[in-house]
């Protein structure tokens, strides 16, 4: 049979069943078992069909469900509504190069920390930044911390040594005399002390006899939280005399001890923010850190450790650790680590470095159980190949799957900033940008490429906030497109 034939043959079909619509009763035809042989009218079939208004009411009724109430029809709506922005939000999880890792795919890991957060405004709560020196200068935490408290509340720039070798956004500092020894439990083996008892800064300044030390909050409008301070602690490991001024017309005020162990913490709070002190020291001691804080709110420190990996934090002696961890409220620990164990690295080693990452982050954990950790693998990393070309280290992205393996074993979560600011040979790009995001060693960001990671960094855990609020339903949040666009820098 040809096409012509085919079309006739078709055409006829249907002419005859448009004549059997017509002819055929409308009522149909009834069948002796009392049943009745029915056919669709021509209006049915060629007319109106889904279109027509009897099927109109028909998908009416299904959207209405008129047997529903008013609430019942609502919540109905609002069950579809949610699933799907559960939905899109997973997706983001499983497939944006920004995510979080959580441990075993626990969407909930963070919520302690969002609890912790909103009664911020009735206590302090503290965060901790323990990183190497992608983080110096207070880089990344800076402006963590000026989110965080202006989302949550609180003032001051956190936990800061007596003798601030290199200098930060935030604070300035001073010591006279300024050739007092410091301690450091990473870093040239000449540095070390003469036992662990270094302290949560992981550095001791120890005072042979007298000292004054100088402190000011800068950083103006960028970072106005953490310019003044309404609480200030002095740890030291012996007892001492110290002695507080707090303005050029006001007398010195003695600090008291809040108990006579070991450490010994030093605290004075003061009704209103105030933005320098001066405090002078008498008598020999270890002065482990100086905190200035709120009184409520979020405190955020900001703890580098040049070429370290971490691993050192690990011995240092729990004594001079432990207090701080029972008297703090530590609601979060970032551990920034694995840069400088990168040139060293081959896939051999891969799986002692991670054993250490684990040992770190469960260290943690024992201080403070209730601590949640997010531990945030290297950056991008660039150097000069046997062709004198340059090229991220190759390794890095076994690297960083390694440690993700590491921190969900031990109970953490992950983030991969390698992946975050765009992947292999990104550094490079971030080197040639215009602004220049990093600097030419390849290896650390710039000012503003810090600024960049850590506004990445602080609006995806404020997506985990809003997904937070929006399970527990306190807040009706929509997650747009518009929201995973601004995180998405795709791994190339």
């Amino acid at each position: 049979m040809n096409s012509r034939q085919s079309l006739l043959f078709f055409c006829s079909v249907m002419a005859g069943l448009a004549l059997l619509c017509i002819c055929f009763p409308s009522d149909g035809l009834p069948l002796g078992n009392g049943s009745c042989l029915r056919f669709p009218n021509l209006t049915e079939v060629m007319g109106q069909g889904a279109g027509s208004k009897e099927q109109e009411e028909i998908y009416e009724e299904k959207d209405t469900l008129p047997d529903l109430t008013p609430e019942e029809l609502l919540q109905m709506r609002q069950d579809a509504l949610n699933a799907k922005q559960i939905e899109d939000f997973r997706t983001y999880c499983e497939k944006d190069a920004a995510r979080i890792f959580m441990p075993n795919g626990d969407e909930t890991y963070l919520d302690g920390l969002w609890e912790m957060l909103q009664l911020a405004g009735t206590r302090h709560v503290r965060i901790m930044h323990y990183g190497d020196s992608q983080i110096e200068c207070d880089r990344i935490t800076s402006l963590l911390r000026q989110q965080f408290q202006d989302e949550f509340g609180g003032m001051g720039v956190g936990l800061v040594p007596a003798l601030q070798t290199i200098p930060t956004f935030t604070l300035g500092s001073s010591i006279s005399p300024d050739d007092v020894p410091q301690y450091l439990s990473y870093g040239p083996a000449d540095m070390r002390g003469t036992d662990n008892f270094y302290g949560p800064l992981a550095r001791v300044t120890h005072i042979p006899e007298h000292a004054t030390l100088r402190l000011a909050g800068i950083g103006g409008k960028e970072y106005f939280h953490s310019c003044r301070f309404s609480r200030i602690t002095v740890i030291t490991r012996q007892p001492a005399t110290l002695l507080l001024k707090t303005g050029e017309d006001e007398e010195a005020q003695e600090m008291t001890s809040e108990s006579g162990g070991e450490p010994c913490f030093y605290t004075m709070t003061f009704s209103r923010g105030i933005n320098s002190a001066t405090l002078e020291v008498e008598g020999e001691t270890d002065i482990l850190g100086i905190q200035l804080d709120g009184q409520t709110g979020v405190n955020m420190d900001n703890i580098p450790m040049r070429g370290s990996s971490g691993s050192n934090i690990t011995s240092i002696s729990r004594s001079s650790l432990r207090p701080f961890f029972d008297r703090e409220n530590v609601a979060l620990v970032i551990l920034q680590f694995g840069g400088n164990s990168l040139p060293y690295l081959n896939r051999d080693k891969l799986h002692d470095f991670k054993e250490s990452v684990k040992h770190l982050i469960r260290t943690f954990h024992e201080l403070e159980p209730d601590a949640k950790v997010l531990f945030i693998g290297p950056a991008d990393m660039a150097r000069n190949n046997e062709d004198g070309e340059l090229e991220s280290y190759p390794i890095l992205p076994a690297l960083n799957d390694s440690l993700r393996a590491a921190a969900d074993e031990a109970g953490a979560a992950f983030w991969n900033m390698y992946a975050a600011m765009g992947g292999r040979g990104s550094i490079i790009r971030w080197v040639e940008s215009n602004p220049q995001l990093a600097g030419e060693d390849y290896i650390h960001f710039t000012p503003l490429g810090a600024k960049k990671i850590a506004q990445l960094l602080y609006d995806t855990l404020h997506l985990y906030y809003r997904f937070y609020l929006f399970r527990t339903g306190q807040e009706n949040v929509e997650l747009t497109a518009e929201d995973s666009a601004a995180f998405n820098i795709k791994q190339e």
